[in-house]
């Protein structure tokens, strides 16, 4: 595991004097701490899947378009604090940071709180932070489109009590977890395919940072971009998680499950397009990268050239009927 620390000491204080009955509106000095954690280490997983002579341009390539958004660096830092007691909104700061560390001075009455943090929301083209009034409420929301562009940051976020009962210094620790997901495309191609345009469907629409629950209540593409002749990739929120159960019944249920989706459409020399569905039916999971490899045919449907759990469906010739525009 990769670890990114991005220190950032977050000062609560106030004055009240001694003879004050009510210590609700005294403050006491407490230090904040963040540290962003990914769940792979996605140089690792591009060294052993594409460590081929062969691969190495593809490998590049990759490496340098998922620097940006996995290096863990923070642009924009969002903190709130909510009264636990009470569930509102007490006190929320914005700070532009553009580093792996920094340290601010906040200014809140001393009491207990239910801190929520969020690292590179701000800037990201895809969503925004909605219902902040609550904490139970706050969210991450994608925008309502029928298609959109791979997400251009990784967005990190945590939650933990501060309880600030005493007039001692206090120190407190949160971890902030990946949100997003990113998935590559490695494809083997075919002289007879002009051009190819791929799109992930399936990933989730939203995150409730309180309890840690995707939503999928917004069906939208994702659109996947060229990182080489050889190679589409997006970063997006995770699909859903495969259903639980033990039973060989749910086994082959969930086995059978479509969970998300690639969907490649390849022109041909003729003018002619090709649909290629690829069903996977394991997880795309926050804070990971996941590679296929596919081949590609002269009719340009695709197989997968590794024993992943998928299927797929291909429709030669393929026209979308003027019934939905997916903005190729």
């Amino acid at each position: 595991m990769k670890r990114y620390a991005l220190v950032i000491l977050t000062l609560l204080y106030t004055s009240c004097s001694l003879i004050d009955d009510d210590l609700s509106v005294c403050g006491v000095d407490c230090y904040v701490t963040y540290d962003m954690r990914m769940q792979v280490n996605i140089e690792a997983v591009i060294e052993a899947e594409l460590a081929s002579v062969d691969d190495a341009p593809i490998a590049v390539a990759l490496g340098k378009w998922l620097e940006p958004v996995f290096s863990g660096f923070a642009h924009d830092l969002n903190m709130l604090f909510y009264d636990q007691d009470k569930d509102h909104l007490q006190h929320a700061m914005q700070k532009i940071v553009d580093s792996k560390s920094a340290s601010y001075t906040v200014y809140v009455p001393r009491r207990n709180y239910y801190h929520v943090a969020m690292v590179n929301s701000a800037d990201n083209v895809n969503v925004s932070v909605e219902d902040t009034a609550y904490v139970s409420y706050v969210s991450l929301i994608q925008h309502a489109q029928d298609t959109l562009p791979s997400y251009n940051t990784t967005i990190y976020t945590g939650r933990t009590p501060i309880l600030l009962t005493d007039s001692s210094t206090q120190s407190h620790h949160v971890n902030l977890y990946m949100t997003t997901s990113a998935v590559a495309l490695i494809v083997e191609p075919d002289e007879q395919v002009q051009d190819m345009q791929v799109l992930v469907s399936g990933s989730a629409s939203g995150f409730r940072i309180q309890d840690s629950v995707y939503t999928y209540t917004r069906a939208a593409l994702i659109r996947m971009d060229k990182v080489s002749e050889q190679c589409y990739a997006a970063v997006t929120l995770p699909s859903r998680d495969a259903p639980s159960g033990s039973t060989p019944a749910r086994r082959q249920a969930q086995d059978a499950a479509k969970l998300w989706q690639l969907r490649a459409y390849s022109t041909l020399s003729d003018g002619s397009v090709t649909e290629t569905l690829i069903d996977m039916h394991s997880p795309l999971e926050a804070g990971t990268l996941q590679l296929i490899r596919v081949r590609q045919a002269e009719d340009g449907s695709l197989q997968p050239m590794q024993n992943i759990n998928a299927s797929v469906n291909v429709t030669l010739d393929w026209n979308d009927g003027g019934s939905h525009d997916i903005d190729l």
